[in-house]
């Protein structure tokens, strides 16, 4: 079982990336562009987000505070938010603008991310929702800039 949550909270972001990059592939050279450009700026926001909420709140990690072994090495950092939830949740989401199916199947992966990271006692959940949250906003936000900026 350890071998599944370590698999989940380490590994799967790389799943979701490849998922994202074969839908970027398989997209019409119109729709590629459109979809990259969304993807990027949502990327950028979310990395903006995410530095502007660890410096906002501070949350100890759970082996630090409950004196735990995590089950991957991890610093004793920050834990708010979980970049790893918070970059699966952007894709997601930009894929699911382009693809309903696929973006919703990696909003589901990007949920077994975060739970895996809880379960390897390196996030707690406030972390996690956090990453979701802000994942969502910064997709949206990236989207609608890119389609404001194509008007102009």
């Amino acid at each position: 079982m350890d071998n599944l949550i370590i698999f989940g909270a380490k590994y799967l972001i790389f799943v979701i990336v490849l998922v994202v990059f074969v839908v970027w592939l398989k997209s019409s050279a119109k729709t590629r562009w459109q979809f990259a450009a969304a993807v990027v700026l949502a990327g950028i926001i979310a990395l903006v987000l995410s530095k502007l909420a660890s410096r906002l709140y501070f949350h100890h990690r759970p082996f630090v505070v409950q004196n735990i072994k995590p089950l991957i090495l991890h610093g004793d950092n920050n834990g708010f938010v979980s970049d790893h939830t918070l970059l699966a949740t952007t894709l997601a989401m930009a894929v699911y603008f382009y693809r309903h199916k696929v973006g919703i199947a990696l909003l589901a992966l990007a949920a077994v991310v975060g739970i895996s990271r809880i379960l390897a006692n390196v996030h707690c959940g406030i972390d996690i929702i956090g990453g979701l949250i802000l994942g969502v906003i910064a997709c949206l936000a990236g989207y609608h800039l890119y389609h404001l900026a194509k008007k102009l």
